[in-house]
């Protein structure tokens, strides 16, 4: 039966309750065009695409113990970005939709609330939004590989759920946390790396792993150094928090959240780790988690969270209130950092020629207040860390280290100087 409204999946109603001021669960995804934008053409491009994907044409609204979506016959209005990236989309107490859509010169901007949806979620709305946009620029534009027909708004977590499957129960240590301190309420410094996919694939093989695994150990590496040069206190563990698309181990084709965090942990109170030894133990782990059996066990975790008797009988305001605590406490305490690799974003051959680039921006959050997203195009991959500190350490270590290896790397920043 059709309903005028939608629950938030497993992960969204988590999502939901968590937000504050310095916690806005949005993310962004971008295409660069070679033209400088036309509004009105952005504006008929969107109302097409919300057409298309009506389960994106909603509004937040507040329940009695829930956050849910509510259908609305409202559109969004594009506007032209102004502030910070990723900023508060401001829901609570008042309609609102849990995105919105900003262009600046020649680049179009999803920004999305992870109550809605994840970043394979936001890839297909966004390309679908680029295609109606480069219609109306005159540009033919072929029929797409995969249907709208194939995608579906369900909750797959409960659709993934077995009674029968245990609990994620592995207890985490409080990770280290980078000592650095948070700016001004609304900034958001954003610092990207462009980099050639075949190269850096290149310098994986000579340390004979993927490129996903050699990003985490280099990131690792530079963390367990900062610590070691900052630190007088004993030493605490690096956990890394690495989202994994289950759609790539579970039959799904919902355009909801479907992803869950993996924890890969190095711990220096063990001894002295070369490189070579971070490959060799996040391999391992990667390896041991990135399986249909253990995956279930985290979304049972997931759904049996969101079930819990005690949970489901407080009235939404409590739950605004003790999430984010709840969220800190289990959530962000455990986690150094995150990397999120979204993987490759591509078109047809036909209007590959019209989008210059696409760029991710992983939310900001207090708890991690450094964290990275990836995404690549055609021969390019673009690394983007997102900080809520004027600190750029973090950053500047990283790509050194890329260029060190001989990577050449072109970097990008909103900071005044880099």
């Amino acid at each position: 039966m059709e309903t005028d409204w939608y629950k938030l999946d497993s992960a969204g109603k988590l999502y939901a309750s968590t937000v504050t001021s310095r916690v806005s669960t949005v993310f962004r995804l971008s295409a660069s065009m070679y033209k400088s934008i036309n509004a009105a053409y952005l504006q008929e491009a969107l109302e097409e695409t919300l057409e298309e994907i009506p389960s994106f044409k909603v509004v937040v609204k507040r329940g009695v113990f829930w956050y849910y979506f509510e259908k609305t016959t409202a559109i969004p209005v594009v506007s032209e970005e102004h502030y910070y990236p990723c900023s508060n989309l401001f829901f609570r107490g008042r309609n609102t939709f849990p995105y919105r859509v900003l262009y600046y010169n020649k680049k179009i901007s999803l920004e999305l609330s992870h109550m809605l949806t994840d970043g394979t979620g936001g890839k297909e709305f966004l390309k679908l939004l680029v295609r109606n946009y480069l219609k109306r620029e005159g540009i033919s534009v072929p029929s797409p590989g995969k249907k709208l027909g194939d995608f579906n708004f369900d909750n797959a977590f409960i659709q993934h759920y077995e009674k029968s499957v245990p609990n994620w129960q592995e207890a985490l240590d409080k990770a280290y946390k980078i000592p650095i301190r948070l700016d001004k309420r609304g900034v958001y410094h954003v610092t990207t790396g462009k980099l050639k996919v075949e190269v850096l694939k290149e310098v994986s093989r000579k340390h004979q792993t993927s490129v996903t695994t050699y990003l985490l150990a280099l990131y690792t590496e530079i963390l367990i150094g900062i610590q070691e040069q900052n630190s007088k206190k004993r030493k605490q563990p690096i956990t890394m928090n690495v989202p994994v698309n289950l759609r790539n181990f579970f039959e799904s084709s919902t355009l909801k959240n479907f992803f869950v965090s993996v924890p890969i942990t190095i711990d220096p109170r063990l001894g002295t780790y070369s490189f070579e030894d971070i490959v060799e133990a996040i391999s391992i782990e990667l390896k041991r988690y990135l399986n249909g059996k253990q995956l279930k066990t985290l979304i049972a975790r997931s759904v049996r969270g969101e079930r819990h008797f005690l949970l489901r009988t407080l009235p939404l305001f409590v739950k605004d209130w003790i999430s984010p605590l709840v969220h800190a406490r289990f959530g962000e305490n455990l986690y150094t950092s995150s990397i999120s690799n979204l993987g490759v974003i591509s078109l047809e051959k036909e209007l590959e020629e019209y989008v210059q680039r696409f760029d991710f921006y992983p939310p900001p959050s207090i708890g991690n207040k450094i964290k990275a997203g990836v995404i690549s195009y055609k021969d390019d991959m673009y690394i983007t860390f997102g900080n809520l500190s004027n600190d750029r350490i973090v950053e500047r270590m990283f790509f050194r280290k890329l260029v060190e290896e001989g990577i050449q790397i072109k970097i990008e920043t909103n900071r005044s100087a880099y």
